[in-house]
């Protein structure tokens, strides 16, 4: 396999792979906490958690360069890099799709609500669990997928991801009495209207227009 072929390849299933991931421990923690199953799928059609996806890749990205791998320097790394990745996508989905499905104001120890530091050791946890343990043997299984295949699945991925963010701007743009002219974004409208939003994403909030 080419180094391109490997590049794209590591992208999708790394994405893919977090993001399920990511899904699977968010609605296991919450049912543990609160006792109830809490949808936190973060796209429209699949049980991912694109934050994690991207994470995920992230690191693995970084940690692949760094010779050192060093329990202490992953940890301290993990911890630096996964913070300042959620307090920017945190400001990302605010600033651009208006709206935020994590606050953390009510916490002590937290950074204009955008990141808590409990959760910003977790990724330093997360860093190390994942580059020590479950990356090796992924990366192997990874390897031996038929590029068609990975093709195929990066581009209903896509797909997906792009839907389900002009859903959800739409979804902002419709609390804030933003009407869409455009064509497909009326498509949009008509397909997922807010019903639909707010039952796939029970936790999202619409920062409302100043």
């Amino acid at each position: 396999m080419s180094k391109r072929k490997e590049l794209i390849t590591d992208i999708i299933w790394l994405f893919i792979i977090g993001g399920l991931l990511g899904y699977a421990i968010e609605v296991l923690y919450y049912f543990i906490k609160n006792g109830v199953w809490i949808n936190k799928q973060g796209l429209l059609y699949g049980p991912f958690k694109p934050i994690y996806g991207l994470g995920t890749m992230l690191i693995t990205f970084v940690f692949k360069k760094i010779k050192s791998k060093n329990f202490f320097i992953i940890f301290i790394l993990g911890t630096v890099l996964g913070s300042a990745y959620e307090y920017l996508l945190s400001v990302f989905q605010e600033y651009v799709l208006h709206t935020s499905t994590w606050n953390y104001s009510s916490f002590n120890y937290n950074l204009n609500g955008r990141i808590y530091l409990p959760y910003c050791f977790c990724w330093g946890i997360v860093s190390l669990i994942w580059i020590k343990l479950c990356y090796p043997p992924i990366k192997k299984i990874i390897n031996k997928i038929p590029y068609t295949i990975t093709l195929i699945t990066g581009i209903l991925i896509i797909l997906d991801v792009l839907i389900s963010g002009i859903a959800v701007y739409e979804y902002s743009n419709r609390q804030n009495n933003i009407k869409s002219n455009n064509t497909i974004l009326k498509i949009i409208d008509k397909k997922y209207p807010d019903e639909i939003i707010e039952k796939k994403y029970p936790k999202l909030r619409v920062v409302k227009n100043k």
